[in-house]
């Protein structure tokens, strides 16, 4: 994606505005991934160059002469057309046996850890601490049960 930033340039003794073209680069392939983009000074309104890394955005805006320190929002996760292409992407997933058995074999390595079955088993027992949580979850076995009853009595007819 290319952008334009305004850029100060010095010519003889007057500062004039130039147009420069700022194209969205990854700048580091290591552990941290760093990404050039541009975005809006939301103290002046103006276009500056900036860095993206881990959800923030960092850069300077020599106009007000202040960083610049945005988180990143990202859209796509509210996109239904991206949402409906995930989850059908992951259902393909899903059906694969091989996969499943990897994502399984994962799942009951993680278990064996002493730590992290603590982890779990506390975090379960802080979110059945929710009344909200223990009602959501009510309704639903309620629901599953109901349907559950309701096929049943269809098989005996």
């Amino acid at each position: 994606m290319t952008s334009l930033v305004l850029r100060k340039v010095r010519s003889g003794k007057m500062a004039k505005l130039k147009w420069v073209p700022v194209v969205r680069e990854v700048i580091g392939g290591g552990v941290v991934k760093l990404e050039r983009v541009s975005v809006v000074c939301p103290a002046c309104g103006q276009q500056v160059e900036a860095v993206a890394t881990d959800g923030r955005v960092k850069g300077y805006c020599a106009v007000v002469k202040q960083y610049v320190d945005l988180l990143i929002e990202t859209q796509r996760g509210s996109d239904p057309d991206y949402r409906a292409k995930v989850s059908a992407d992951l259902k393909k997933l899903w059906q694969d046996p091989e996969y499943r058995a990897k994502m399984g074999a994962i799942r009951k390595k993680r278990w064996q850890d002493p730590e992290y079955q603590a982890k779990m088993r506390a975090g379960m027992k802080k979110r059945w601490q929710d009344p909200e949580y223990q009602a959501k979850m009510r309704a639903a076995q309620k629901k599953r049960w109901q349907e559950h009853r309701a096929k049943q009595n269809a098989i005996l007819v």
